[in-house]
């Protein structure tokens, strides 16, 4: 492998600076994702979300942007290509969010004997891809394409410096989502309710609090009860001194207490857990919920199909239904209730 060079190392610390100074509720301009086609050459540079559950585009950057880049395919045939034919997706689908090429999987030659490259690849003239994704549910995935034509393929010093980016790109991800939430939480000061399940803290710049809304008051309250009054608990003092990019995460019963920071502030925000799936009964059911049989699931998982089976008693255990249909109706509320994020982050 091309080790990456000083200038390379540089020019990735450039971009992490410059993405976290804009500081807007939007993650990733065209002007970053430009930052991005510098760094690793490429034609074009996309940066997607999706809800692989209900098929939905939930947002779509590309730089540089180019209007007539819709190609000539029905809404089902684009999200089969997604789903179930597209080399990198399925690998993402599956786990693996690293950097990856095209080249892993296909060689030229083979890539050019498949419908995918007749109906997706070439009429983009795209012959090499490289994705990096945040790790994330299948209900919000969050990636990165990096696409070339003619005849240089990505190489191992790009997917190198990708890899390192990639934790970079999960907290400027993150902090965009707390500043968006910061923003609509501030917005409801003048009428909030101290049962609200989301509160305010504003930190002077020695992290004193100067105004506290009444219900982060009740939370930290509740979820601090050792606290002293008019001070932060000795808790999350000692998260803001660590400087981890984190959120603070404290648990009650049911009752789950995310607490945030940005700006100047921290953001508390009361969720109520219910009923806790693993990681892979809720990766199960999300294939349920797209209409995918045991069999299917268990190949796409790289499972047995009696361990589908198993997964599916225990959810239905668990949710209290009876059905596949139901079960799946009871994720797809859950989706909404979390706000589309879940545990994207690993929290």
């Amino acid at each position: 492998m091309a080790a990456p060079t000083r200038g390379d190392l540089e020019q990735l610390l450039h971009f992490i600076a410059e993405a976290e100074s804009i500081g807007g509720d939007q993650p990733f301009t065209p002007d970053l994702l430009a930052e991005l086609g510098r760094l690793v050459p490429a034609d074009f540079v996309t940066y997607s979300e999706l809800d692989r559950v209900r098929r939905r585009t939930l947002l779509k950057v590309v730089w540089p942007d180019d209007e007539d880049d819709d190609l000539e395919l029905d809404d089902e045939m684009r999200w089969r290509v997604l789903l179930e034919e597209h080399p990198l997706c399925l690998r993402q689908q599956e786990g693996h969010f690293g950097a990856f090429k095209l080249s892993d999987f296909l060689t030229q030659r083979e890539l050019r004997r498949t419908w995918i490259y007749d109906n997706w690849f070439a009429p983009q003239d795209v012959e090499y891809l490289l994705e990096v994704s945040i790790p994330s549910p299948f209900w919000h995935t969050k990636a990165f394409l990096f696409d070339r034509g003619g005849r240089r393929d990505f190489t191992e010093r790009d997917r190198f410096l990708l890899d390192l980016l990639q934790p970079h790109l999960a907290r400027i991800w993150l902090a965009a989502k707390t500043r968006r939430l910061l923003s609509s939480a501030l917005a409801q000061l003048d009428r909030v309710d101290e049962h609200d399940a989301r509160g305010v803290i504003l930190l002077g710049l020695g992290g004193e609090v100067e105004f506290a809304s009444p219900p982060s008051e009740r939370l930290l309250h509740e979820f601090f009860p050792a606290r002293s009054e008019g001070r932060l608990p000795a808790a999350l003092l000692e998260w803001l001194e660590s400087g981890d990019p984190k959120p603070l995460i404290r648990r009650r019963g049911e009752r789950r207490l995310t607490v945030q920071q940005a700006d100047g502030a921290l953001l508390l925000e009361e969720r109520h857990e219910g009923i806790e799936l693993t990681a892979r009964e809720r990766e199960v059911l999300a294939w349920v919920a797209r209409g995918k049989t045991n069999p299917e699931i268990a190949r796409l998982l790289w499972l047995a199909p009696s361990t589908v089976g198993k997964h599916l008693e225990n959810v239905y255990a668990k949710l209290g239904v009876k059905t596949r249909t139901a079960a799946a109706a009871r994720f797809l509320g859950s989706i909404d209730v979390e706000g589309g994020d879940g545990e994207s982050l690993g929290s």
